[in-house]
Order: C-alpha cells, then structure tokens, then sequence
C-alpha cells in the first residue's frame, strides 16, 4: 500500500511532463506554419500568410493555393492588387513583382490569429499583442496611430502588421513583408 502512494505521484510527474508548454501570445502571428486553426479558418490573418497564401509566394503558386483566378489591377504592372473570389468584403491582396507581398484589410468580420479585427479598441489590440507592439504617429491623422507587431523570430524579421487606428479603433490594418507592408499609400 505504501508503494502504490509513492508511485501515483511519480506517474502524475511523468505525465505532466509530456505536455507541450502554452504557447506565449504573441507566438500566434508569429508561426512559419499554418496553425491548425488557420486551416479551418482561410481568411485568418497571420504574419507569415493568410490562409495558404504565404507572403513571398509566387501569384502563380498563390492562385493554385486558392483555386482562384486572382486577376491583378493593374495588370502586368510592377505592383497591383488582386481580390480573391469568396473573400470576405474588405480583403485584398498586394502584387509586386509577380508575388504577394501583403494583404489589407478593411472591414470588420476578418481576424488576425490573436483575434484583432477592424473596429475594435487599441486597448483591446494592445491586450492580444502584450510582447513588442510598437506605436508610431499616423502619417496623415493627428490623432491616428500605427500599432506595430514585428515578428519575434529571426525568420519573421521582416514581417510586418500593422493596425491603423483614429486614435481610438482600428480603421484598417494589414500584414505582410517589409517594404511593401510598411507602404501607407499602397502601390502608389
């Protein structure tokens, strides 16, 4: 009897040991891999990709990983936009130089994998990104602000979201590499 109380303690020890440690918050937009739940959710927005389009990807690679034609405006251009059929209203993705290199966002209903959206408080985008959330002034408005999420990992170095608030709400955000991600007038 004296053994079997030694030995439930040592199991329960032995056990607790395989489990996979909680992942920190802001490791959910810093994943290179699709999270399970990104596969069940194609229009959630990561650092590295939304849904199975990776940032860097090919547009050709892109349209097959989407089973969409993605016509780019302007076409045969250096940089476009392209909006995926089925996305939901307010997602387009940026071209340059035959690759998605970011995607915007500007209506509410579409998440990032810590689940910021457009709309809600920047408190609220401060409590799911509480490691290295960066604020920069607005270009154009006072009383806007960008709140930066840089990916943590040297290979999500230059990868990029960026929220776009009035001071108050996010308005419009977007993710993706560096230097188009960080470009506030677009293609322009």
């Amino acid at each position: 009897m004296r053994s079997e109380f030694l030995t439930l303690p040592l199991l329960l020890a032995v056990l607790a040991c395989g489990r996979e440690a909680p992942a920190r918050p802001e490791a959910a937009d810093s994943t290179t891999s699709v999270p399970p739940e990104a596969e069940g959710e194609p229009w959630t927005i990561r650092l590295d990709g939304v849904g199975a389009v990776r940032f860097g990807m090919p547009l050709a690679e892109a349209r097959a990983a989407l089973g969409d034609s993605l016509i780019v405006v302007p076409p045969g251009g250096e940089c476009g936009f392209a909006v995926p059929r089925g996305a939901p209203a307010g997602v387009r993705f940026m071209v340059e130089h035959g690759k998605v290199v970011r995607v915007e966002v500007d209506s509410s209903g579409v998440r990032t994998a810590a689940g910021a959206e457009v709309g809600m408080s920047e408190a609220d985008v401060r409590g799911r990104y509480p490691l290295g959330l960066r604020v920069q002034s607005h270009k154009y408005d006072p009383k806007g602000r960008y709140l930066v999420m840089q990916g943590m990992a040297p290979s999500d170095s230059a990868r990029r979201l960026i929220f776009e608030t009035d001071g108050q709400r996010v308005v419009r955000y977007r993710a993706g590499v560096t230097p188009a991600v960080e470009y506030v007038e677009g293609c322009a």
